[in-house]
């Protein structure tokens, strides 16, 4: 499928295609840095272990950087669908998945050395916020498959996150939903770049 096919040009009264180019970029650097966070992560299991808590004290920073990147990302992208898809039904999921992620970014950082070390209230907490983020993600996916006249990447971003939101909200497929929202992530930045290009050609 080609996900940059023409769609109807538009005026986006308050946008210009340089910060809907910056606004690619910045996805395309959020989506590079989360496969990165993942790798080290990773990476950290063959380290000693004063090496391993170096490295993820570095990549609990790096996450909580990226947690924020993030959150301004979906804020954006929710102003701009909503001066281009006039999309009205995004607040509530979007809004709650803000909430959730900075959660999961406060619990992950205040104890992150107790989480799944065992069956403790922490660990059952950051479970039950990881479910409650995959919900959301699902219901935000559904409300983007309503919008009317979407872009092709819009509709893979809104399938990916049905498919992520609902690996995540199961726990146990938590790691193999990193793909597809990983994958929701460069939808966005193909989205953000179709938006620029439009209004390119409008000012063309």
């Amino acid at each position: 499928m080609e996900l940059l096919d023409a769609a109807p040009v538009h005026r986006l009264p308050g946008w210009s295609a340089r910060q809907l180019r910056v606004l690619g970029w910045l996805a395309l650097v959020s989506v590079v840095a989360n496969a990165m966070v993942v790798g080290l992560t990773f990476a950290g299991a063959l380290l000693e272990a004063d090496e391993a808590e170096l490295l993820f004290t570095y990549t609990d920073w790096l996450s909580l950087v990226l947690a924020l990147l993030g959150c301004y990302l979906l804020l954006r992208f929710k102003a701009f669908a909503e001066v281009r898809f006039f999309a009205r039904n995004l607040s509530v999921p979007i809004w709650l998945l803000l909430a959730v992620t900075l959660l999961l970014e406060a619990v992950d950082m205040l104890f992150s050395d107790q989480l799944f070390a065992g069956l403790d209230w922490q660990t059952i907490g950051y479970m039950a916020l990881l479910c409650l983020m995959g919900i959301c993600t699902t219901w935000l996916g559904i409300r983007l498959l309503k919008l009317q006249g979407p872009y092709p990447a819009l509709k893979v971003m809104a399938w990916l996150d049905i498919v992520g939101g609902l690996m995540l909200a199961s726990v146990l497929l938590m790691l193999v939903a990193l793909l597809p929202l990983l994958g929701a992530g460069v939808a966005l930045m193909l989205v953000f770049f179709k938006g620029a290009a439009e209004l390119q050609e409008t000012a063309g």
